[in-house]
């Protein structure tokens, strides 16, 4: 299979790129090694308690952009629980498939995305609770103690694509 006209239309143009300013969550996902790593940051409507922006940076293959691209256009106004319901293939779906060697493609950005709210929901209990009381004694505790940083595995086609 090759890609279909919309995973193509996400990968040349995609959407939401770049890092939302002053972001309320952020997520990262991937491995270096195969060349896949992704960044999400994460805006949200507290008074709605939805996804109010979702942007990502990516370095990745065709299918990883277009994927993380549609996955930012799915959740963007979503809840928590919507955005969070979202699987790998409601994303090959909305594109009209995928090849089978890049299927694992579409997990980097949904699991960018729990990061990023993960981070969110942890970051706004540290501050209720008075843990920290300031960004920078937050991202200090995140470094230190390693949350929320996640190796990729994929099913090994991405090494199989390099040969």
């Amino acid at each position: 299979m090759v890609y279909t006209e919309k995973a193509l239309e996400h990968f040349r143009n995609p959407r939401n790129v770049g890092q939302v300013d002053r972001p309320d969550g952020k997520g990262s996902f991937g491995d270096p090694t195969c060349g896949d790593y992704i960044e999400v940051t994460i805006r949200v409507d507290e008074k709605e308690d939805r996804l109010a922006e979702v942007k990502f940076l990516i370095h990745g293959c065709a299918g990883a952009i277009a994927t993380s691209s549609a996955m930012t256009e799915m959740v963007i106004g979503r809840t928590f629980e919507e955005a969070l319901s979202l699987t790998d293939d409601d994303i090959i779906e909305a594109l009209g498939g995928l090849p089978r060697k890049k299927r694992h493609c579409s997990l980097l950005g949904l699991q960018a995305l729990q990061q990023a709210i993960g981070d969110y929901i942890f970051k706004k209990l540290m501050f209720r609770e008075g843990i920290v009381k300031t960004e920078e004694e937050y991202e200090q505790l995140k470094a230190q103690q390693g949350l929320f940083f996640q190796m990729h595995s994929c099913d090994g086609s991405c090494e199989e694509e390099k040969k």
